[in-house]
This record gives C-alpha cells, sequence and structure tokens, in this order.
C-alpha cells in the first residue's frame, strides 16, 4: 500500500484545522447564500476533512474523502478507520461488516489487533473468498472472519438472491480514542467507502463514527449477529417495521438495514416523509448512481421539488461514458428544477436535508451504504442512516457534509436534457 508522506499529512491536518475553524467561525448562511455558493462551477476545492459536532447528545465526527485535492488519492477515511483500529485495547472487541478490501493497511491492523488480545469478527460478502489479494489472505488468518454466501450463490449474508451483495460498510468498537485521544467506549463506524482503493480512497466518500452510544452499539451489533448467523427471511424481508426488526432507534442515529420484501416500502423515503417542503428547503443529494428501480425515491425528490424546496444533486460518471444515471430518471429530475452535476468517482450515498421537522427547522444528514438502486433496497445488505437534527445556530455536521457535496459539485459537469449523457 503507497503511504502517504510526512508532508502531505501535515498539510492535510492543516487543511482540517481551517476547515473547522472556518466552519464554527462563520453565522448559519440563509438558504439564499446557500444556493449562491451551491451555485458555483469550475472551482477546485481545497477538500474538506473532517468536522465534529454533538448530536442527540453523543460525540460524532464526519471523515470525508476528496482524492483530486490528494492528487488522486485521499486516505482520509482509511486512516481514521486503521486508527480506531489500534486504539482499541486488549481485550476489546472488534466487530466488522467489510463488502470488499485490498488495501493491505487495514487488514493488518485487524490481525495485530487480533495478535494482541482484541477479539475480531468480521464478515464479508462471499466474492472476497476466492480473491487472491493479500488483504484478504491476511484477513483469512482472523480467526472469527466468515465470507457470506447463499444457496442462490449470491454474497449476502442475509439476503438469498443470487444477485445481493453484503454490501455494508460498519465497524463497531467496544472502546476506541476519537482523534484527540480520548478513549470512550460504545464506538460505532459506517459510510460509505469499501477498503479498495477505487472505491475508497480513490472516490469521494464519507463515514460517520459516533462515541459512547450503547443503543446505537447494541442495535449495529445486534445486526451484525444476524449477519454472522445468516439469518433468512422469506422474499427477503428482513427489515419490518411491525415486528421491529431490521431498525435501531438511537438519540444519535437511527438505523434502517435492508434487504426489503418488493412492493412495500422504500427505506430512504420513509425516512425523507419527515420533512415538509417549502420555500426555505434544501435538499443536496450525493450518489455513485442512480437507477430506475427507485420510482418512490424518485417520487419523493419530485415530491420535495414541488413543495417549493431547491434540490441540487451530484452523481458520478466520467468524459467517456456519462453520467451513472437512467435517462428517463434524469429527465424527470431536470423538468422538476433539480440541479444535477457529474463528477467523476463519486461513490458517496447520502442525503443533506434543511428542511421543516413538524413545527421546527432542522439541519440533518442521511448516509450509509444505499445507492440508488432496486438491488440496495430489496436484495443487498445495506445500512441507511438518519442521524439526529442539528437546531443550533451551529450546525457543523452539516455543514461538514455541504462543503463535502461542493468539493464534487462545484468542479462538475452541468448536466441539461440536451447534453445527456452530460459526459
Amino acid at each position: 500500500m503507497r503511504s502517504r508522506t510526512n508532508i502531505e499529512a501535515v498539510l492535510q491536518a492543516l487543511a482540517v484545522a481551517l476547515s473547522a475553524a472556518a466552519l464554527t467561525a462563520c453565522a448559519p448562511r440563509s438558504p439564499e447564500e446557500e444556493e449562491l455558493l451551491g451555485e458555483e462551477t469550475g472551482v477546485v476545492q481545497a477538500g474538506i476533512s473532517s468536522a465534529t459536532g454533538t448530536v442527540g447528545g453523543k460525540r460524532v465526527w464526519a471523515h470525508f474523502s476528496n482524492p483530486p485535492a490528494f492528487s488522486g488519492r485521499d486516505y482520509t477515511i482509511t486512516d481514521e478507520l486503521k486508527r480506531l483500529i489500534h486504539s482499541t485495547p486488549a481485550g476489546g472487541t472488534i466487530r466488522g461488516a467489510i463488502h470488499s478490501i485490498s488495501i493491505d493497511g487495514v487488514a493488518d491492523a485487524l490481525l495485530a489487533a487480533q495478535t494482541r488480545g482484541v477479539s475480531v469478527s468480521l464478515v464479508l460478502d462471499g466474492k472476497n473468498a476466492a480473491s487472491t489479494d493479500p488483504a484478504v489472505a491476511t484477513l483469512k488468518k482472523i480467526a472469527n472472519a466468515k465470507f457470506c454466501t447463499n444457496a442462490s450463490g449470491g454474497g449476502g449474508c442475509i439476503g438469498t438472491s443470487s444477485a445481493g451483495n453484503m454490501h455494508t460498510k460498519m465497524f463497531t468498537f467496544s472502546q476506541a480514542t476519537d482523534p484527540s485521544g480520548v478513549l470512550y467506549p460504545n464506538v460505532s463506524w459506517f459510510g460509505s467507502s469499501n477498503l479498495t482503493y477505487a472505491s475508497g480512497p480513490d472516490a469521494s466518500n464519507n463515514a460517520i463514527t459516533v462515541y459512547d452510544a450503547v443503543t446505537l452499539y447494541d442495535g449495529l451489533n445486534a445486526h451484525f449477529s444476524d449477519m454472522w448467523n445468516r439469518r433468512h427471511y422469506a422474499n427477503n424481508d428482513y427489515y419490518d417495521s411491525a415486528s421491529g426488526r431490521g431498525y435501531y432507534l438511537s438519540n444519535p442515529a437511527d438505523v434502517y438495514a435492508s434487504p426489503e420484501a418488493v412492493g412495500q416500502t422504500d427505506t430512504i423515503v420513509t425516512r425523507l416523509n419527515d420533512v415538509t417542503p417549502d420555500a426555505n428547503c434544501r435538499l443536496r443529494i450525493g450518489m455513485a448512481f442512480v437507477t430506475t428501480g427507485r420510482p418512490e425515491l424518485l417520487n419523493q425528490v419530485l415530491r420535495y421539488r414541488n413543495g417549493g424546496c431547491a434540490v441540487w444533486m451530484v452523481v458520478s460518471g466520467n468524459s467517456t461514458d456519462g453520467i451513472d444515471m437512467a435517462q428517463s430518471v434524469y429527465n424527470s429530475l431536470l423538468d422538476a428544477g433539480v440541479n444535477i452535476r457529474r463528477h467523476d468517482k463519486v461513490h458517496d450515498k447520502f442525503f443533506l436535508v434543511y428542511g421543516k421537522y413538524g413545527s421546527a427547522y432542522q439541519y440533518r444528514v442521511y448516509t450509509g451504504s444505499q445507492n440508488w438502486s432496486q438491488d440496495a433496497l430489496n436484495e443487498n445488505e445495506e445500512i441507511f442512516v438518519k442521524l439526529a437534527g442539528e437546531t443550533g445556530t451551529t450546525h457543523p455536521l452539516y455543514d461538514g457534509y455541504y462543503a463535502h457535496f461542493n468539493d464534487s459539485y462545484n468542479s462538475g459537469v452541468t448536466c441539461t436534457k440536451s447534453n445527456y449523457p452530460c459526459r
């Protein structure tokens, strides 16, 4: 693995400090100011690396990768994950769900944790079992590591579809330190980044770490146990609100897990229903790709627009093939007035909302592993996480995601109906 040089690390630390200072020192932006900032074009961003705040009474850190700011490879998220692993003391417990891995340093850190007396348990998508990558070979030395497969040939742990994957990116730590060195119990980490170069440090990603939140920690561990034990349900109906299965509620964050049976609810749509869109509302979406397989999600975004909400999207793609978005969805969104830009190597899956929840406005982050696809809803193991809202005069996590969104959006290609596929 190529490691970041000392100079790069110092420069990143300086960038983090300056970004954090700017975010906390500035007064909240008005919606009009946000709209103007969101409409800049052709700007090369310095790249925000982290943000921290308190939601639901718990300390939360967000970390971001923005490869253009680091010569095409930004190790911020994987370095933070390694730091968490290294900080877990002997006698502690680490549980992890890994979709794919090729970064040796993460695998080495997990094996080193086991060696020093940490109990390490991992579930991995089944396709990794046949890999000859050295990182996978290292993980096969972990005593409690399972590669999930099912009778249909899929790589999921819970889902039984042949096309299904274990797509969750999640770790829990019985104890770990925060970036300032304070040791906390019950630490949870999740986000969009895989542990491969292509869909990790070489792409735009985000990750959240929540400290000392026992209810969230226990919920994610319960979900891990379901994956570990390969609990299957008829019609892939794992998430079931009536029975209380597949979701975990806590003060700092609520977690909703896939898969869910076809024709029932949409995990993301139901969460976004909390907002009453109006002229003050702002919705920003960072997404790896968009298919026709989530019609209710398309309708939800159109509902926001019809209610007066301003909406921006940045979606992955390249100058050869164009944007990774189905044309019918693309046209519907543009017709509704959604601002869309294409940017290379976006692997994020987040919704950033400023809107009216009940009678009060909140700033809120929704993130996790779910793409805008039918597979993510009905076949894969995924998590979609609704962080508690920020309601004060400062909202550092929202601001961090806002800056991360603009790192891609502001230098993206503007999409129109006439230039599809927006090359």
